[in-house]
């Protein structure tokens, strides 16, 4: 790679049915991604002995080894977003894919509009979760790397409860510490879609101000900025 040049994230789509792949890869590669397509979990794997992709997106019903047999073993070699999709619709595979290490799965069929934000969505969480493995703020420590959030109370640390999406939209937050997002930038970032209730940020918001502001008072931490969204300020008192 030439001087000046920005390597772009490479993402590796392992899909039989070639123009599905294709369509994905279009898609993909007009949002500033490197979209690289294998027909099964062998070509997989043959591909990431030479490089491991920045984010998986995995089928299952796979000519040859299953896709959970890929997924087994992409775990084990890099901690990368997965993201199965898959017309596998059980409770069951999801379950399964999900324990095994993916970080989402979409049903087919889907829209590659709304696939494409999924996986910026993936990319940028992972991308923040690797800024800084820790960070303070009050009494509150945020564990990217460990996904979890603890208060310093007492001679050890008491973990706050957060869901998957209340973390997440802390995480988020917290790595762009400072910068207003607005209910849709949220929903896209956070939520890896472009269309829905907004209003599920709002009480998101509002959920993770209960866990860590203090009642009766003005938010210290997560601030509402009029007309514009939503910021973190970090207390930056001795």
């Amino acid at each position: 790679m030439g001087t000046g040049e920005v390597e772009l994230a490479r993402v590796l789509i392992v899909e039989d049915d070639r123009e599905i792949a294709e369509l994905v890869a279009a898609y993909l590669t007009r949002e500033g991604f490197a979209a690289a397509i294998v027909g099964s979990a062998e070509e997989a794997i043959l591909e990431c002995s030479g490089r491991m992709p920045e984010l998986l997106l995995l089928d299952l019903g796979l000519p040859g080894a299953d896709g959970l047999d890929l997924l087994r073993y992409f775990r084990e070699r890099s901690t990368a977003p997965v993201i199965i999709v898959s017309a596998r619709e059980s409770d069951e595979d999801k379950v399964i894919g999900l324990g095994l290490g993916a970080d989402d799965f979409v049903s087919k069929p889907f829209s590659p509009k709304v696939l494409a934000a999924r996986v910026k969505a993936q990319l940028r969480r992972a991308s923040y979760g690797s800024t800084g493995e820790r960070v303070a703020f009050g009494s509150y420590v945020l564990d990217f790397e460990g996904k979890l959030l603890e208060r310093r109370s007492g001679p050890s640390p008491e973990r706050v409860p957060l869901s998957r999406r209340e973390f997440e939209l802390l995480s988020f937050l917290v790595a762009n510490e400072g910068r207003t997002y607005g209910p849709e930038e949220l929903y896209k970032a956070v939520w890896g879609l472009e269309h829905g209730d907004l209003s599920t940020v709002a009480v998101h918001v509002q959920r993770v101000r209960r866990k860590i502001e203090e009642e009766g008072s003005p938010p210290k931490w997560l601030v509402t900025v009029p007309g514009a969204g939503y910021r973190f300020l970090r207390d930056r008192k001795p």
